[in-house]
């Protein structure tokens, strides 16, 4: 716990002040972790005896990323495009397993590249600081609040295959803190929501975040793996830190783009 507390500590302070310095800083920041994250995702699936595309699957992965972040430049459809052509066509001069193989470089680029994409193209909208903001609040407040009292009180558990230790009673502890801080957030900030409609999209996001952890669970289950990597002493990997952003970072996106459209 002192590591994991140490850690964000270090690591979050500079993430908010990229955060808040601009899009540009904020997508440096994207761009790396997605590396970092796409090179353990890649690293995983070759311990499990796939043999990725590593190459082709990064240049996929971070062109999705720069799509979201320069959309006027690079289109997406484009990128998905060519990515598709792209692995497709390397795998055909492969003899072994070439449609797995495909198929596991390509879920790499598009899990990890079109999920943190969005948060570059969140960043971007109107009001894209708070809306990225209460992203990283609600999954951070879900997890923490998740941890605490499934350690406290956690009796009855979910889904001891894929994750042994959550609860019944964590996780909707933290269910709950996400939609306090959906409610908080909402009505402290410049976010055009009514503060219960943020209280409903911070409960949402600590539903997906949960799903999201449990996928990388499933990840890791399925090649033998405790963590994704060892980056973050007391975390794991990025990917173990990622887990729960990659599925609340594009909810919030889509709820930010509506907003905007229908004008709430």
């Amino acid at each position: 716990m002192k590591q994991r507390l140490l850690v964000t500590l270090l690591v979050l302070p500079p993430v908010l002040l990229a955060l808040s310095g601009g899009a540009h800083w904020w997508a440096i920041v994207i761009f790396t972790v997605a590396t970092l994250g796409g090179l353990e995702y890649y690293a995983l699936m070759s311990q499990g005896g796939y043999q990725p595309y590593r190459v082709v699957g990064m240049a996929w992965l971070l062109l999705l990323i720069a799509a979201h972040w320069l959309p006027q430049i690079l289109s997406l459809s484009l990128v998905i495009t060519l990515g598709f052509i792209a692995t497709f066509t390397l795998a055909l001069f492969r003899t072994e397993r070439p449609l797995l193989n495909w198929a596991v470089t390509g879920i790499g680029a598009l899990y990890i590249g079109a999920m943190l994409g969005q948060a570059v193209a969140l960043r971007l909208l109107p009001n894209g600081l708070e809306w990225v903001f209460l992203s990283l609040a609600v999954t951070m407040l879900n997890d923490t609040f998740a941890y605490f009292v499934g350690v406290a009180a956690g009796k009855h558990k979910i889904w001891p295959r894929l994750s042994p230790k959550k609860s019944w009673e964590g996780t909707i502890g933290g269910w709950v803190a996400a939609g306090i801080t959906g409610y908080v957030v909402v009505s402290a900030t410049a976010i055009p929501l009514s503060p219960w409609v943020g209280a409903l999209v911070g409960l949402l996001g600590g539903v997906l975040a949960f799903c999201g952890d449990l996928t990388i669970s499933m990840l890791k289950r399925q090649v033998g793996a405790k963590d994704s990597g060892k980056i973050m002493p007391g975390h794991g990997g990025m990917l173990d830190r990622l887990d729960s952003l990659l599925f609340v970072i594009p909810f919030i996106h889509q709820v930010a783009l509506l907003a905007i459209r229908f004008g709430h």
